[in-house]
């Protein structure tokens, strides 16, 4: 009995000694599972993008909803506002900034675009025929002449694009959506498509307020439905998530501004040492890095390719002059980069927030197959999973590797 016990012990303790048999045998184990995954994912694909076109408006209203909140609570407390009067007040300094933007602030960077393409247009054919009359780079002349050509031919209809914009955003807003404006521009033609639009914005602004006057109330309500042997292994997960999530929305929105601001006003610096065309875009430029910005470090790559750009095509300006206004658009992004890097995604962000950029674009990519809805969540998403993966499987296989590494260690020792 005692022998059979001692075999049915060692099978149920089998173990793969090897360690890198052991990573062979987990490595094999990721990528079935990944493949398993993108299986299933073209199987429910179409489903998944029903599901989420229909639910974008509560998806949008949900993720403002958490990051607005804790802005509508400070509120109440600084102002000694009720949950209403405090989530008004947010609403009121919203619309405020909205207004400021739309009246002032995006048509300096439409302007501001249509000029820059216009000059691009017009200095890539003289900065080309430099480059085809360089005896050191050899450029074929009849390529370079092509390329003239064909930029010349290269034209935008602004008045066509900018009506488009609307319906554009309309059609991603949802299915639901999409069919009322569809059948709204049918009658009033360009008027539906306003309509439509600004439709979608007011439900999603009243669905957020209705999930902002309650937020305080979701806390009670999910520790209830939790089994009182789980609360605390729950909740300790799902505050690791939150400070996951909230970090990152609230942390990456802030960082997004401050690239932003630091490029308009950097470029507009450097606009007075021979170049005031970077004066004349820099709101454009500190915009997109903005937006950019979203994705960590790309705001300040996406900045710095145009204001490059503009030094090289800067007419009346000598290669020295362009060398060193070069350089100094390169130092202003080294400095924005590693002020990012090391100051603002670790201080406000935070660590438990860091996702790869990698692993932004690629959960940015993913959503982008189901709508606008599941680009919206997908970073969110990519945060929740970041921190289960962690909980429940490498931090139990680091704690395992430790126990493993520690017995060899003792048995060494022994030896």
């Amino acid at each position: 009995m005692t022998g059979k016990q001692t075999e049915g012990q060692g099978a149920a303790e089998f173990k793969i000694a090897d360690p890198l048999l052991r990573r062979i045998m987990y490595a094999v184990g990721i990528m079935g599972t990944i493949a398993f995954g993108f299986y299933t994912f073209s199987l429910v694909q179409g489903a998944l993008t029903i599901v989420f076109n229909v639910l974008t408006p509560f998806l949008v209203a949900l993720i403002l909803a958490y990051i607005l909140a804790p802005v509508v609570i400070g509120l109440q407390r600084r102002l000694k506002l009720g949950r209403v009067m405090g989530t008004l007040v947010l609403y009121l300094i919203i619309f405020l900034v909205i207004f400021i933007l739309m009246a002032f602030v995006i048509p300096t960077i439409l302007s501001q675009f249509v000029k820059l393409f216009q000059g691009v247009k017009e200095a890539m054919p003289a900065l080309l025929t430099k480059l085809s009359e360089n005896k050191y780079l050899q450029v074929d002349a009849d390529l370079i002449k092509a390329i003239q050509n064909k930029i010349k031919t290269i034209d935008v209809d602004y008045q066509k694009v900018a009506g488009s914009l609307l319906p554009a955003l309309q059609k991603a807003a949802s299915g639901g959506f999409e069919a009322v404006g569809e059948f709204a521009k049918g009658i009033f033609s360009g008027v539906g498509s306003i309509i439509g639009f600004f439709s979608f914005v007011v439900f999603i602004g009243i669905i957020n307020f209705y999930i902002i006057l309650d937020w305080e109330k979701t806390g009670p309500f999910i520790r209830k439905m939790v089994p009182p042997e789980y609360r605390e292994r729950v909740f300790d997960v799902l505050g690791k998530i939150d400070t996951a999530v909230g970090g990152f929305l609230r942390g990456q929105l802030t960082v997004s501004a401050i690239v932003g601001a630091s490029f308009a006003i950097g470029l507009f610096s450097i606009s007075f040492f021979g170049f005031p065309s970077l004066r004349n875009y820099c709101i454009l430029i500190g915009a997109v890095a903005a937006i950019g910005g979203f994705i960590p470090y790309l705001g300040s790559i996406i900045g710095v390719t145009p204001g490059i750009l503009i030094v090289l095509l800067t007419g009346g300006v000598s290669w020295g002059t362009r060398i060193i206004g070069m350089l100094a658009v390169l130092g202003l992004f080294t400095l924005i980069q590693a002020i990012e890097g090391f100051v603002l995604q670790p201080k406000i962000v935070g660590k438990g927030a860091g996702l790869h950029p990698l692993v932004v674009m690629l959960a940015l990519i993913a959503g982008a197959q189901f709508g606008i809805g599941a680009m919206i969540i997908a970073v969110p998403v990519a945060c929740i999973v970041r921190v289960l993966i962690r909980e429940f499987y490498w931090l139990p296989v680091e704690r395992r590797e430790a126990s493993l590494a520690e017995s060899s260690g003792q048995m060494t020792g022994k030896v």
